[in-house]
């Protein structure tokens, strides 16, 4: 899997060398064949996002969206990460990556037994990353 990391707000581009370094390593570790990208945004452009395609008009950590079913190429899907949210409230810029990254991949956290199985790929996956 290819990662590529692309800004979209120059607020968050101290992150964009460590999102790089993190989203390399994660992609080497993933079997399936395709580009995600990772964009970097702030909260204003988070809240825009979230509330078109979630209807919460609040800002978030992750967005991701697949690609849909049927469009041609070799994109897997999107990852918009906030990391000054993230850094706000004290999440973890690696598990947040993992999360968005594994939600294009397949899995959810909608039924608990997939919530238990994307918990404990996103701490097999935290545990190869050099820190």
């Amino acid at each position: 899997m290819i990662a590529e990391v692309i800004l979209l707000d120059g607020q968050v581009k101290n992150f964009k060398k460590e999102v790089i370094k993190k989203a390399r390593q994660l992609a080497g570790f993933l079997p399936k064949k395709g580009t995600i990208e990772i964009y970097l945004i702030g909260s204003r452009r988070m809240k825009m996002l979230n509330k078109k395609f979630r209807g919460q008009d609040k800002a978030t950590n992750v967005l991701s969206f697949q690609k849909p079913k049927g469009f041609p190429g070799t994109k897997l899907g999107e990852v918009y990460l906030d990391t000054w949210y993230i850094r706000k409230h004290k999440e973890s810029l690696e598990l947040m990556l993992a999360h968005g990254v594994l939600h294009i991949l397949g899995y959810d956290h909608e039924k608990r037994s997939d919530r238990i199985k994307m918990e404990k790929k996103e701490r097999q996956l935290l545990s190869k990353l050099v820190v």
